[in-house]
């Protein structure tokens, strides 16, 4: 018996120590300007397999696109390092999708692959118009992934 009230009692004796501090209101939140930190929208890629980059993307600074690029580059290093994805997953995801909605990217391989390699061209041949450092995605993708831990 005496468990029990000790046990109805702690949540009294808390909810008495929040009471003991009225009209205490936290601080605002304080937006930091978000102006730089805005997601890059994409472009898509055509029939022929050629990348049209959005005007969003066209706009981008030298350093800013270079570094997607190197990003980008250094994720399709590690594609051979991962896990495929199932042809039983595949199949699911095809089966539930027109009921529940939802998306299929992400689960053709080689088609994300060749999407970023049509992305990647289209990001360097926009540096060269633009007179920037051009990355060379050849050699960039025949040099062994970084250890991890590597800062960019």
């Amino acid at each position: 018996m005496l468990a029990r009230l000790l046990v109805c009692a702690a949540p009294l004796l808390l909810a008495a120590c929040g009471a003991a501090l009225p009209g205490y209101t936290p601080p605002p939140f304080k937006e930091k300007d978000k102006s730089k930190l805005t997601a890059m929208k994409s472009g898509e890629v055509d029939a022929d397999g050629i990348y049209h980059m959005s005007e969003l993307e066209k706009s981008t600074d030298c350093k800013r696109l270079a570094g997607s690029m190197m990003i980008t580059i250094n994720r399709l290093k590690l594609r051979n390092t991962e896990v495929g994805t199932s042809s039983l997953a595949i199949g699911a995801n095809k089966t539930v999708t027109p009921f529940l909605g939802g998306s299929g990217k992400g689960l053709d391989r080689d088609a994300e692959y060749t999407r970023d390699r049509a992305r990647i061209a289209a990001y360097n041949q926009h540096l060269a118009s633009k007179s920037c450092a051009t990355v060379n995605i050849e050699a960039e993708l025949a040099r062994p992934p970084d250890p991890p831990g590597t800062k960019y």
